[in-house]
């Protein structure tokens, strides 16, 4: 049974990013690179004329993340994805179930830059992963995006936007994460170059904006 309180978010969310798109000449052109700043390890901040805009680090790389993969995965036209080969190559190893529905996703996986060899036995060799993910726990972020990949397929999801939504998900910086300057504005300045830059795969928003009315009420 769906639960209707988490529609009744998603619905909020929407119709929010509705109004925010409605605004966006309103400060996304605006955004000064030079004066962003992140916020408690979680979230890009930059004064704009009408007020600060907000930008959530981790929904946005999603965003950023979800439209590079669903293009390599449904534009056969796209070119060649950009990985990036680990210096010592690592042995996954998996169950039998597992390592069949592995299987099942490989073709999936290697086309957005993972770069997967199967072996004889229930095991691949991850040799190179996707310029966009960062280094670090490459096997138990591959065993998320499998297991999020499977459990999307049981609600007759295409593989494409399965794969797509698993990589954005788990891939993606995470609260917590610091960023340096030059991190903050190539998240900026590629969020505003998605399709739709003002909410995360899962229909969330990726951007508030606080308006300095509502800052001056508080004071």
């Amino acid at each position: 049974m769906v639960n209707e309180k988490f529609i009744d978010a998603v619905d909020r969310a929407k119709l929010y990013v509705s109004k925010l798109a409605s605004q966006k000449n309103d400060y996304s052109d605006s955004i000064d690179v030079n004066k962003i700043w992140q916020l408690n390890n979680a979230y890009i901040v930059s004064p704009v004329k009408s007020g600060i805009v907000i930008i959530d680090q981790k929904l946005a790389h999603q965003r950023i993340l979800y439209e590079r993969a669903i293009n390599m995965l449904q534009n056969s036209s796209s070119s060649l994805p950009l990985s990036q080969t680990i210096l010592f190559p690592v042995e996954l190893k998996f169950s039998s179930h597992d390592y069949s529905n592995l299987l099942d996703a490989l073709p999936f996986l290697n086309r957005i830059g993972f770069d997967l060899i199967k072996n004889e036995t229930d095991s691949v060799v991850l040799e190179s992963i996707p310029t966009d993910m960062l280094r670090g726990n490459e096997a138990k972020i591959i065993s998320k995006i499998l297991i999020n990949f499977m459990s999307l397929l049981k609600n007759n999801m295409s593989k494409e936007k399965a794969i797509a939504l698993s990589f954005s998900k788990h891939a993606c910086i995470k609260h917590g994460d610091s960023l340096d300057n030059n991190e903050m504005v190539e998240i900026v300045n590629r969020l505003f170059g998605t399709k739709d830059p003002f909410i995360c795969p899962q229909g969330r928003p990726s951007i508030i904006r606080i308006p300095i009315n509502e800052i001056k009420a508080k004071f």
